[in-house]
């Protein structure tokens, strides 16, 4: 009965990452359980189709397979020193511990970074009636307007006003004026 009892109260542990191993198929972890139980080399078992590496000092919860505690998996780990506060119902966030973050709002998407990358093959859309940048915009090549129905460069717009002159009406000349003072 004594043995059944220590199984029993051996199948949940709760620590904190001393380590963390990010290389191997399963991220492994190093735990220092309560009552200074140290478990090196613990699978972390996360969900599909996300992966977190975390720091020291995390807390992590852990399963121990009939209370073994030489056979352990990892099902949580988390960090209250990082954790995004104030959400309401039905909200969530991705988030590390440089302060970067994805908050799925009720209302929005936000992301807070001091740089964002975003790596397509093929190609970006933003399919919305409105896109709006508070900055300045650069791009590396053309910006091709498709508005007008037969697609137009900027470049060509640009060359087409430098360039324009007009003949004059007046009767003072007859010749066409010169090109635009102000050039784009």
């Amino acid at each position: 009965m004594r043995e059944a009892m220590q199984r029993l109260f051996g199948l949940i542990g709760r620590g904190r990452v001393t380590r963390a191993n990010s290389a191997p198929d399963m991220q492994q972890v190093q735990l220092m359980l309560t009552a200074d139980e140290l478990k090196d080399g613990m699978e972390h078992a996360e969900p599909f189709g996300f992966t977190a590496c975390p720091e020291p000092g995390a807390e992590a919860l852990a399963l121990f397979l009939g209370g073994d505690r030489s056979n352990g998996v990892v099902i949580s780990v988390s960090d209250r020193r990082y954790r995004v506060r104030g959400l309401q119902p039905g909200e969530s966030a991705a988030y590390n511990s440089a302060g970067h973050t994805i908050v799925l709002y009720q209302d929005r998407i936000e992301i807070t970074a001091p740089r964002i990358v975003l790596k397509a093959a093929e190609e970006v859309v933003a399919d919305t009636p409105l896109l709006r940048a508070t900055g300045r915009i650069e791009a590396a090549a053309d910006i091709v307007d498709n508005t007008a129905g037969g697609g137009s460069s900027l470049a060509a717009v640009r060359d087409a006003h430098n360039d324009h002159t007009h003949v004059e009406h007046n009767g003072t000349a007859n010749g066409p004026t010169d090109p635009p003072n102000l050039q784009v």
